[in-house]
């Protein structure tokens, strides 16, 4: 299963691989819950790392993401900070709101190749940046280090929500998603020492390193230099010649814009964005420069639970992830992190589950099934058991939808007709549907209205 950090939806693909530019599921609180609480967070300290050379004159601010939409404005958090000529930094105490999200972000500076001309030069298009996670928590006290893998990890989980620097930020009713975008981070990289894998990711997860690696070479040698512009022959002018805004008509003047269009623009420019990085990485082990990527989409690939040949995937209230597996008759359950919550076979509940075609997800948390291999609907509960339906026209389903008033349509690819449900399992007057040209049908979706 695969998390693209990239998408603002959550794909699925048959070979088992879940796509998140998601790392964003979840309904979050309303706009009426009450204001949240302010936390003082105590000061931290950390380095600012241009590959592995520490980076001097670098300006830090701490950002809380914003909340009335998605890319909308961060709120800065207290004075901002500087580096050493060692790369060192403290940052003074803060006051966030209770669960918000916090990033740093270090612009300007001068790399040690930078010192050695006289006068030293400062780089101005250089910006690094670490998503922190939420406000309160423990990560936001650990030693932090700012370099090129942490701002690829953070800017490639954080995409979805983003339009810039200053600019990150969900809705009040996806804060969930936003969090877990945020936890996300953890999974690619440490940010306590930068290095990848990060602490978080799941026993049995996988990340495709030597792209992630490749990427923060890409970004070092823009970063580890006097700085340029689009066009004119530099090591940063080239990666914003390659890195355009999604309408390719817009040049990026730093590195995280940068990083930021390649991220939600994962196909363009790849070859030439791949030769950019030095002969000798940094970042080891990194792509061949004649080698390149199909797109520079990172993913994450999950394994347990039970997933078996997975045949479709529905996510629910808090982002956890569902998914049918017709190779063992089961349902997976993964947390937003990807790790396991149904065991090592998947929920089988009692039996019920049969060659499992589709799902969905209810408001109730409620999960519906379809079983083509028995013609059957089943529906599961906390904790893994469940109901079984039969009849009402059901002949080889292949999808469900679940209206505004929560009854459950079905699909029939055995037959003509579409089944349809109440909340309780009763068969909805008049289903099962056929007529108006309806043959054997394969996907079902419900209008808003």
């Amino acid at each position: 299963m695969m998390r693209q950090l990239r998408l603002r939806s959550l794909v699925f693909a048959c070979a088992g691989l879940i796509a998140l530019g998601i790392a964003g599921c979840g309904t979050g609180v309303s706009p009426e819950a009450s204001v949240p609480a302010k936390l003082t967070v105590s000061p931290s300290r950390g380095v600012v790392m241009g590959g592995q050379q520490p980076v001097g004159g670098v300006t830090l601010q701490l950002y809380q993401a914003g909340t009335t939409g998605y890319g909308s404005a961060a709120t800065p958090l207290g004075p901002t900070a500087q580096t050493t000529a060692g790369g060192n930094f403290n940052l003074p105490s803060y006051t966030c709101a209770a669960g918000s999200q916090v990033y740093l972000v270090g612009t300007g500076g001068q790399p040690i190749a930078a010192t050695m001309s006289s006068p030293a030069v400062t780089n101005n298009n250089l910006a690094l940046m670490v998503g922190l996670g939420t406000c309160g928590g423990t990560d936001l006290n650990n030693f932090i280090n700012v370099n090129e893998l942490t701002t690829v990890a953070s800017v490639w989980a954080l995409a979805p929500f983003m339009t810039g620097i200053a600019n990150i930020g969900s809705s009040s009713t996806n804060a969930a998603g936003l969090a877990n975008a945020f936890a996300a981070i953890n999974e690619v990289v440490n940010t306590a020492n930068g290095t990848t894998p990060g602490p978080a990711l799941p026993t049995g997860a996988t990340l495709p390193t030597t792209e992630i690696n490749t990427l923060g070479d890409i970004l070092e040698q823009c970063i580890n230099s006097g700085g340029g512009a689009e066009g004119d022959g530099s090591a940063c002018g080239n990666l914003f010649k390659y890195a355009p805004n999604a309408a390719g008509t817009v040049y990026p003047t730093d590195t995280i814009t940068a990083v930021m269009n390649i991220a939600q623009s994962p196909g363009r420019n790849v070859p030439n964005l791949n030769r950019l990085r030095s002969a000798s990485p940094v970042f080891q082990p990194a792509l061949d420069v004649n080698s390149p990527p199909s797109d520079w989409t990172i993913a994450i690939t999950y394994t347990g639970g039970g997933l078996n040949a997975p045949t479709s995937i529905a996510a629910d209230a808090s982002g956890d992830v569902w998914v049918t597996n017709s190779g063992n008759s089961s349902v997976t359950e993964l947390n937003p992190a990807g790790a396991a919550l149904s065991g090592s076979s998947g929920f089988t509940a009692g039996g019920i589950i049969n060659s499992p075609s589709a799902i969905a997800i209810d408001t109730s948390g409620n999960v519906w099934v379809a079983n083509k291999g028995n013609n059957t609907l089943a529906e599961l509960y906390s904790g893994g058991s469940g109901t079984l339906y039969s009849s009402n026209g059901l002949s080889t389903p292949s999808s469900i939808a679940i209206d505004g008033s929560g009854n459950i349509w079905v699909a029939n690819s055995g037959a003509n007709p579409v089944s349809a449900f109440t909340s309780s399992g009763s068969a909805l007057a008049g289903s099962p549907y056929s007529g108006a040209g309806t043959s054997a049908p394969v996907s079902v979706a419900v209008t808003p209205r």
